[in-house]
């Protein structure tokens, strides 16, 4: 019973919190016009479709809708423009970014609307190789977060790396059922874990 609640336990956690950061984000670049703001905004905001599109499609039963393909492809594009964004700090290039992740934000939408009459993903060696790419992003953004906190020691930036790495580890483990096994029990830790990695974000933008 648990068992079959976590992906919507999940879901909820994942809406909640970035649905907050989202908004904060937004808030915060609408006083001080910083593209990395708003880079996290969009990218929260995405984030947050995918896990109303990922509850949808597990609650509404008298039609099929195939959101994974906009659940994988939607946080990958999310998660890259995040790392993208801590690269380097120059205004050109955060100004060029932002418009970049406009577009393939936009762009990912298309998968959510139309959801209705793509196909599912036909095995679980497709749903290994576009799951990649979350957890590897993930990790790069932890370790850029590190750097960072190796640097000034800032509780942000640490509690940034360690939601993060937590988010980046929840992925890898629920990539592992696809290779080790076929058991929910996999999906289920990678959940959990998941949902660390975002109180720890939450925490990180309230304390930050």
């Amino acid at each position: 019973m648990i068992s079959s609640m976590i992906p919507n336990i999940l879901a909820i956690v994942l809406i909640t919190i970035t649905t907050f950061i989202a908004g904060r984000s937004f808030y915060l670049y609408a006083r001080i016009r910083s593209p990395r703001l708003f880079i996290l905004g969009l990218a929260m905001a995405i984030i947050a479709l995918t896990g109303l599109a990922d509850l949808a499609s597990g609650l509404i039963t008298s039609v099929t809708l195939h959101t994974d393909w906009f659940l994988y492809i939607g946080q990958a594009v999310s998660f890259l423009f995040i790392f993208l964004s801590l690269l380097k700090g120059a205004e050109s290039y955060q100004q060029g970014l932002m418009r970049w992740h406009i577009i393939l934000s936009l762009l990912s939408l298309i998968l959510l609307f139309t959801a209705l009459i793509l196909p599912d993903i036909p095995n679980g060696a497709l749903e290994f190789i576009l799951s990649g790419p979350r957890c590897i992003l993930c990790f790069t953004v932890f370790f850029s977060y590190t750097a960072a906190f190796m640097s000034k020691q800032t509780r942000f930036s640490l509690l940034m790396a360690a939601a993060f790495f937590m988010l980046s580890f929840g992925y890898l483990i629920i990539m592992l059922q696809y290779v080790v096994t076929t058991s929910q029990a996999f999906d289920n830790l990678g959940d959990v874990i998941r949902m660390v990695g975002l109180i720890a974000l939450f925490a990180a933008v309230i304390k930050g």
